[in-house]
């Protein structure tokens, strides 16, 4: 599996008229069925760029052991790219963790092309949930759908930016819900997630890197799940995206935004799919429910009476087939409720209550260090040969990301010669708007403009 860079069906069917004959199906959705959920919520779809630091350039290694190595220059900037949707007016975003987890800058582009510099409030790499905010203003929010509601089958359409190309749509249907294919498990780092909760909607919407953290919609063009994985021996579209969904990505998101993590409640236990022979051995009628193969000491689970080899076949008025089935449902149950687990022991059936732990999740980013000597537009100016030059930029700023480079000179700005660092000065504080427009000469290209906002 790999992370991407990624209905309710028409509720009356056609009938026949003429008396005695049989009802027709119901026919398929039509362009303009498909249209109008692309125009419900294709404003409210954006498009994210992430500059991150990257590591030390080359891959030196000691020639001693425990030597410790030179001083190596960083390497240049990572890039990357990602969708996400807009929740409310206030400004917060929803998108995929993995889109933004090493994020130095992040800039979203609203599908009317308006710009902004955004931050990251926090993230959850347990569900693969991220949120963003970008100031306040008049945005149109999403509609948010009913996961629970889809059924196999259903059509469904992928939004976001696959590949570059931005506010793309495909379509699809619902190929499975409940899905766990093991990409939240261990972090980039190595480190092991906390109590990862993987419940993804599978479609065969095509998805493709820059897909991750964009909109699956129904046919209603209310979102029912956040894009985040493909399933490919490629690293491109191979046949099946997975969406986490949206009434999950919705409970993760407030509380991300209300506190900065997520807090869940926990069993304490580890669990497995059951198979055909763990069905013999405990006496199942079926392959389902979430087999418990450790218990921890002490825990939720012990404290109540769970046992080595107990099979959950149900929480509250929930069933329960798979692991993924249980961990839905007590990701909906807050930390300290009973939780009623419907269980097999050997063939006897009984009923436990279980008083849940609580398990916290999330990481809130801290704001990034201010760059001295670079001024508020970014980059900061000195006098060679007579006439100003660039000397330093800021990484990650909107100067940066414009093509300003240490080394050129600049000749004017907003369309006023500058032929020293005061004048270049004089000019700078001069402008409006928050927009600089410079002309800089280059030794490759010679003169060149640029244009950029002035925000920090």
């Amino acid at each position: 599996m790999r992370l991407c860079r990624g209905w309710i069906p028409l509720a009356a069917a056609l009938c026949v008229a003429a008396c005695g004959e049989e009802e027709a199906p119901a026919a398929a959705p039509g362009a303009a069925t498909f249209r109008a959920a692309v125009d419900a919520v294709l404003p409210s779809v954006v498009y994210i760029q992430v500059e991150s630091a990257a590591p030390p350039s080359g891959t030196l290694q000691p020639l001693v052991p425990g030597m410790p190595l030179p001083d190596q220059a960083p390497g240049p900037p990572r890039l990357g790219a990602g969708s996400g949707v807009i929740l409310d007016r206030e400004g917060y975003i929803l998108t995929s963790d993995h889109v933004v987890q090493n994020a130095g800058s992040v800039t979203v582009t609203l599908h009317d092309r308006r710009e902004f510099e955004a931050r990251v409030v926090a993230r959850d790499p347990s569900t693969d949930v991220a949120v963003l905010k970008i100031e306040p203003g008049n945005y149109p929010p999403a509609r948010l759908g009913d996961s629970d509601a889809l059924r196999l089958g259903d059509w469904v359409l992928a939004l976001g930016s696959p590949l570059g190309l931005q506010f793309s749509v495909s379509a699809g249907v619902v190929s499975a819900k409940g899905r766990s294919i093991g990409i939240l498990g261990p972090a980039a780092d190595g480190t092991s997630q906390a109590a990862p909760l993987e419940h993804f909607i599978q479609t065969d919407a095509a998805m493709n890197p820059g897909n991750s953290g964009g909109p699956l919609v129904d046919l209603e063009g209310n979102v029912v799940g956040i894009n985040t994985a493909i399933a490919t021996p490629t690293g491109y579209y191979f046949g099946y995206g997975f969406a986490v969904p949206i009434n999950l990505a919705r409970r993760v998101a407030e509380q991300l935004i209300q506190q900065g993590y997520v807090s869940r409640a926990y069993l304490g236990v580890v669990l497995d799919d059951v198979e055909t022979a763990d069905a013999r051995v405990y006496g199942l009628e079926s392959t389902e429910g979430a087999e418990v193969i450790h218990v921890e000491p002490d825990g939720p689970a012990d404290r109540a009476g769970v046992e080595l080899g107990d099979v959950v076949v149900g929480v509250g008025d929930r069933q329960v087939e798979t692991v993924s089935d249980l961990q839905a449902a007590l990701a909906e149950l807050a930390p300290g409720a009973i939780a009623v687990l419907h269980v097999v022991r050997y063939g006897a059936r009984q009923r436990i209550p279980v008083e849940l732990g609580a398990v916290r999740s999330g990481v809130r980013p801290s704001p990034s260090p201010a760059q001295p000597g670079t001024g508020g537009i970014g980059f900061s100016v000195t006098e060679q040969g007579g006439r100003p030059v660039v000397a330093a930029v800021r990484p990650f700023s909107p100067a940066a990301r414009a093509g300003v480079r240490p080394g050129q000179v600049i000749l004017e700005v907003n369309r006023r010669e500058v032929a020293t660092v005061e004048e270049f000065a004089a000019a700078v504080r001069r402008s409006r708007d928050g927009v600089l427009s410079l002309i800089v000469a280059e030794p490759e290209l010679g003169r060149r403009i640029i244009n950029f906002e002035t925000r920090p």
